[in-house]
């Protein structure tokens, strides 16, 4: 309505100039501009207003030749295709460069997620290798022992990349990082999935492979009978994962602060998780709360992994 009645004056306007009425003329760019405004329905609303007010609103010009209205429905309706016709081009541009900016922006966000994962693992790579040469009584020692973290720490990355958002299932890590322990001495139950980010996946598979290791070597799973009951629930929006040896000898309190403990440390408590040990008369029994995922506060993984081993 709004578009006709600026035709309309447009029109009484040139009449009044020209001294000789214009029908339909002044009509054409207004057309144009309510299709391209509001679309075909509001162009072709405008030309039906033009036509009536060629008709009935001064100046007054009569009735007029019929083929002067069927021309200008025929120009008028090429000018509304027309105009719809740049107006759809026109937003079908806008939304290519929309999805065109979401993927650079999607592309950017990944490149960076990369680098942060990229830097992270170098850091914990460099903590592995630092810590268990210091630890190593050999360098055959030394091998098995850094060839056995860096395996756990592909499994970890092999739960990552199963799947589409890079964010791994807390049971997968489980399953990957204790495969190579026979899963046979494992009662695990957890029927509730945790999603893990890179960060918190990397460390907790490094740590349920130190558990293991030690419970190989000096727990549960270094006595015929002995088995380990891993079971985890979810509460406030974090995960409660109860390690507990059955079956093996007594185990004593540490005299230090291995790589797992170290770990532990590091991979989970700046994210607001926590890890507890106690030394029971069955075995021990690790109690570790993982919070929820959060990227951002992930960066203090790796570093701080290098700045404790080189403590060591």
């Amino acid at each position: 309505m709004g578009f006709g009645a600026a035709g309309l004056v447009l029109r009484l306007v040139l009449s009044q100039a020209a001294g000789e009425p214009y029908r339909f003329y002044p009509f054409f760019p207004v057309l144009i501009l309510a299709t391209a405004s509001g679309g075909a329905v509001s162009g072709v609303t405008c030309l039906a207003i033009a036509s009536l007010t060629a008709v009935l609103l001064p100046p007054p010009s009569g009735v007029g030749p019929v083929w002067a209205f069927v021309g200008f429905w025929t120009t008028g309706g090429l000018a509304i295709a027309t105009a719809q016709g740049l107006a759809d081009s026109v937003r079908l541009l806008k939304i290519s460069q929309r999805r065109q900016n979401e993927a650079q922006a999607r592309l950017e966000t990944v490149v960076r997620e990369l680098a942060h994962r990229n830097r992270n693992a170098l850091f914990v790579i460099m903590a592995i290798v630092s810590q268990s040469a210091r630890a190593a009584s050999s360098a055959a020692e030394a091998e098995r022992v850094i060839n056995g973290r860096l395996r756990a720490l592909l499994r970890a990355q092999e739960a990552l990349l199963a799947t589409d958002d890079a964010v791994a299932d807390l049971g997968s890590v489980i399953g990957l990082v204790l495969e190579p322990f026979d899963l046979a001495r494992f009662r695990i139950e957890g029927a509730s999935k945790f999603p893990l980010d890179g960060d918190l996946a990397t460390g907790l598979g490094l740590l349920f492979h130190e558990l293991a290791t030690n419970a190989v070597k000096y727990g549960a799973l270094s006595a015929p009978g002995g088995a380990v009951i891993l079971n985890w629930r979810l509460a406030d929006e974090s995960a409660h994962v109860t390690w507990r040896e059955i079956g093996g000898p007594r185990v004593e309190p540490p005299s230090r602060h291995g790589f797992g403990a170290k770990l532990a440390e590091v991979a989970l408590v700046p994210q607001g998780g926590k890890v507890e040990r106690r030394f029971e008369a069955d075995g021990l029994v690790c109690e570790i709360q993982i919070p929820p995922t959060d990227r951002k506060a992930a960066d203090a993984l790796g570093s701080e992994l290098v700045r404790r081993a080189e403590e060591t």
